[in-house]
């Protein structure tokens, strides 16, 4: 057996001692002796739309990411401890994979993520290194690069590779505070949930957001008011197309309440769409 690290979390982490390894290529836990569990139960496939929200839910409290991998397993980031600076936890199904996540690695073309961390092992009181990989599909590939890079800041760990998604310039210059430059992270998810609602056209989400800068701005927006509004809006206006004209007009919108939004109707809705729209192409000044 390989001696254990010195100490519960060895900030040096010498010692190569592999307790648990992390194996995604077969989406196992290999254990000393050769035993393997798959990780947790596979769930039955969920839609793009519909992992997205629950990524987009997780995300609210900021101190969770609960996402279902390309392999099917449930995998889960979360902040932990009491401390000012907490721990990273990392969850696979039920079990508890890494109590301190040291370093977390992205390739952002292969959609892939690395992490290094340490797990105590309750029987012996020691402490011991893990490492592994897990893939997410292309549709959710910035939201759970941009939620894990948020948790990632708060807990202090280390982000090698890529960045988690790049924010175009000019969007970039808005940050001129302290305050704004600090929330970075929460800047870069608001952009990803809005890259979303526009299939990706960076410059159609671009210009949403410089027509109505609050709607990435983390003190005046959150994620489920992005995810839900729109959900809302498709929902009510009975085409992505329609959703699309109406948050193209009035970008604001998502940041409602998506609780308060289903109150409103279609013809409100697209009425005040065409308010903001031709108020904001008039000078007043």
């Amino acid at each position: 057996r390989t001696p254990p690290l010195p100490g519960a979390r060895s900030a040096a982490m010498a010692a190569r001692a592999c307790l648990l390894l992390l194996v995604v290529a077969r989406g196992a836990l290999v254990r000393p002796g050769g035993q393997s569990a798959h990780w947790g139960a596979r769930q039955a496939q969920r839609t793009a739309w519909g992992a997205r929200m629950a990524i987009a839910a997780s995300a609210q409290s900021g101190s969770v990411l609960s996402l279902v991998d390309t392999s099917g397993d449930d995998v889960r980031f979360q902040l932990a401890g009491e401390e000012e600076i907490p721990r990273l936890e990392l969850w696979v199904g039920d079990e508890l994979f890494a109590d301190d996540v040291d370093v977390v690695r992205f390739d952002s073309k292969e959609r892939r993520f690395s992490i290094d961390g340490t797990i105590d092992d309750e029987e012996d009181g020691e402490s011991y290194e893990v490492d592994g990989e897990f893939q997410v599909a292309e549709a959710e590939r910035n939201m759970v690069a941009a939620t894990l890079a948020l948790l990632v800041a708060r807990a202090g760990v280390a982000w090698e590779g890529e960045v988690p998604l790049p924010l175009p310039p000019k969007l970039e210059a808005k940050l001129v505070s302290d305050e704004l430059k600090a929330s970075r992270p929460g800047v870069v998810l608001l952009w990803a949930h809005l890259l979303d609602v526009f299939g990706g056209d960076e410059g159609a989400a671009l210009a949403a957001a410089l027509k109505n800068t609050a709607i990435i701005f983390p003190y005046l927006n959150r994620p489920t008011n992005i995810a839900g509004s729109w959900a809302v809006l498709q929902e009510m206006l009975g085409s992505r197309e329609e959703a699309l004209e109406v948050v193209t007009k009035n970008p604001g919108i998502l940041a409602c309440n998506p609780d308060g939004l289903k109150t409103s109707n279609k013809a409100a809705v697209q009425t005040m769409a065409a308010v903001v729209d031709t108020v904001e192409t008039v000078k007043w000044w």
